[in-house]
């Protein structure tokens, strides 16, 4: 028994040796003077020679510690990587050292191997680890979420077939940061010459896309471009501002500055620097402006940020560009953030970032503001997003296809701008554009008018524009929306806008308006309808959502003192023809008394109901129902 006893404790002591760790003096004379030997040759980087040293030392004591670390040194080396990582786990699976750094180091080679989840399994035990500094932990932590991260990304691929967009526009020069206007009808770009004996020069380029999507040949705008560099450039969705970056000019704040010029009769007019507001004796660059034209994002190296590189902003009020504000730190990290997107829908921003959990580098972000505050930065994940440096991104207005510089379809060779079909989760809110042509109702001939769009459900303004002999075109949100054309001396006209009931999102809104002019004898006697009255559903109650339109009938009768104007009620064929007849002259006295009580003279006005006698449309369709029941006026004979 006492035998048993001794054979037991002597086999617990080989196990208990085995698993511990060796250091040199455990070892016999002559392997203690391999181990210099096998030091001497690393000192004269004969790296193979060191190696074949220590792996001799290993066969004999494989929990020689400072052995198998200094071999799997020399795997890394010597481009080994297998091996390396062989020794690596062999160190820290018979836990033969608490050196956090070897963990790191074999989490590195995992994921080179594309072993992520086996990278996350070693990592996640140094997050317990209490012997970690809070700054080594917090590198611990950063590196846990990448790897997580990379082993989700790349087994959850989104879809991803990128196209170049046209052999017109891509040649063997860089082309890339693509910018078109709302309809899609011109494409403003950067292009890049690097040919041989030639400094790198940067020009913007213009491209006019006919109505089946094929894009002119680029030419140069040569009213932009200067012998220095001008790119990474915004043009406006009604295709009237251009703003882009350009360095070290004799009026620049200092590095690379933001310019604008204006588009008007038919060229682009003279180029001035943003002024202090925007522009810092830092870099400022990369402009994004908002549909609207009144938020411009850029990203810039100024202090005040939060991190190496940062995305500012500022609005336009009144004329005036504000001071630029940092976006904040949940967009901003400690790192770099640029080539800021900001959709038509003023809601959806993309940019880079390698501050951000990414794949590596710069990697493609989306952020969407709810109310004031941005979410947190989601990936666009794998594989629009690669190891490497990914390109800037526009995205088009209605949000189905994005567009991106790559060399991905040239080996490499140079920079093309390419697109590819949006994933459904990554894509902005829905929008439409507007866009407007006005004539006079006599001459056919086009005139500037004003454009005012109010939202009727809150009736607060959205966007004030005057037309041009070309139109105007405009981004228009979701939602429902009166839509008013005016001009001194003429009648306004209104229309109603309804996306996803009337319109959707992938179906542009084009309107060509006559506007009837007030003579002296008032007007032409053509009824104007009143597209924005809406009563309740067989009732001549009045509506809130009417006020608009009703304001518009006040600003006309104030600002058109000598005219009279007629009420006129209209419905369709349901029901019984004298029940229509009534309901429509109630609710063109509806309006009539909501104009008096409004302060208009009782006097200048007058109603008729005229119920399913006139109508426009056929009546056995809803909506030809619907343009049947109407309001509608008419300036009376003086």
């Amino acid at each position: 028994m006492r035998f048993l006893q001794i054979i037991f404790f002597f086999l617990l002591q080989m196990t208990l040796f085995a698993q511990s760790p060796i250091n040199i003096s455990q070892l016999d004379k002559k392997y203690q003077k391999k181990y210099d030997k096998a030091l001497n040759h690393i000192s004269s980087n004969e790296f193979e020679k060191a190696t074949n040293v220590i792996v001799e030392i290993i066969q004999k004591y494989p929990n020689f510690i400072k052995g198998q670390i200094k071999l799997s040194n020399l795997y890394i080396k010597t481009k080994n990587k297998d091996l390396a990582i062989k020794h690596l786990k062999y160190i820290i699976d018979n836990n033969l050292a608490d050196q956090p750094k070897l963990t790191m180091t074999l989490a590195d080679l995992l994921e080179e191997k594309g072993k992520y989840k086996e990278a996350v399994t070693y990592i996640k035990p140094l997050l317990d680890n209490k012997r970690l500094s809070p700054r080594n932990l917090k590198t611990v932590t950063r590196r846990f979420a990448e790897l997580t991260f990379r082993e989700y990304t790349y087994s959850n691929p989104v879809e991803f077939d990128p196209q170049s967009i046209s052999d017109f526009i891509n040649t063997e020069k860089s082309e890339c940061l693509p910018a078109f206007n709302a309809d899609g009808s011109i494409m403003i770009y950067t292009s890049i010459d690097q040919s041989a004996g030639r400094n790198k020069n940067e020009d913007l380029y213009i491209s006019t896309i006919d109505e089946n999507g094929n894009f002119s040949r680029g030419e140069s705008i040569e009213s932009l471009n200067t012998n220095e560099n001008e790119g990474a450039h915004t043009f406006s969705q009604d295709g009237t501002i251009i703003i882009f970056t350009a360095c070290n000019r004799k009026d620049s704040y200092g590095g690379c500055d933001l310019y604008i010029s204006f588009y008007k009769n038919g060229s682009w007019g003279q180029v001035y620097n943003m002024g202090p507001e925007v522009n810092s004796r830092f870099s400022d660059k990369q402009p994004s402006l908002s549909a609207d034209n009144k938020t411009l994002y850029f990203s810039s190296t100024r202090i005040g940020g939060k991190g190496k590189e940062d995305i500012w902003t500022v609005r336009l009020i009144n004329g005036k560009w504000t001071q630029a504000e940092n976006l904040g730190s949940t967009v901003n990290t400690n790192q770099n953030e640029g080539s800021p997107f900001i959709h038509a829908d003023n809601n959806t921003l993309y940019f880079r970032s390698d501050g951000h959990i990414g794949l590596g580098d710069y990697d493609l972000f989306i952020s969407r503001k709810n109310e004031s505050q941005w979410s947190k930065p989601e990936n666009l994940g794998h594989p629009i997003n690669s190891k490497t440096n990914d390109g800037a991104l526009f995205v088009d207005l209605f949000g189905q296809t994005a567009y991106y510089t790559s060399d991905k379809l040239n080996n490499g060779q140079h920079l093309d701008i390419l697109k590819f079909k949006l994933p459904d989760h990554l894509k902005p809110n829905a929008v439409s554009y507007l866009n407007i042509k006005v004539k006079d109702a006599v001459t056919k001939k086009y005139i500037e008018a004003n454009v005012k769009i109010t939202n009727i459900t809150n009736s607060k303004v959205i966007k004030t524009i005057k037309t041009t002999n070309e139109g105007a075109l405009m981004v228009i949100p979701k939602g429902n929306f009166a839509v008013s054309i005016s001009k001194s001396g003429y009648l306004f006209h209104s229309e109603n806008i309804d996306i996803d009931r009337i319109k959707t999102h992938l179906d542009p809104i084009v309107f060509e308006i006559e506007l009837l002019p007030i003579v002296d004898k008032g007007a032409i006697c053509k009824p104007i309808t009143l597209h924005n009255i809406f009563f309740e559903s067989g009732s001549s109650k009045l509506l809130d959502i009417s006020n608009t339109e009703v304001q518009n009938l006040v600003s006309l009768l104030e600002t058109q003192s000598k005219i009279k104007i007629k009420i006129i009620g209209h419905t369709d064929n349901i029901g019984e023809a004298d029940d229509n007849l009534k309901l429509s002259e109630d609710r063109a006295k509806a309006v009539y008394s909501e104009l008096i009580k409004l302060g208009i003279d009782s006097n200048r006005l007058s109603y008729l109901g005229k119920g399913e006698t006139e109508p426009l449309a056929e009546n056995d369709t809803q909506e030809g129902r619907m343009i049947n029941r109407r309001t509608t006026f008419v300036v009376s004979p003086q």
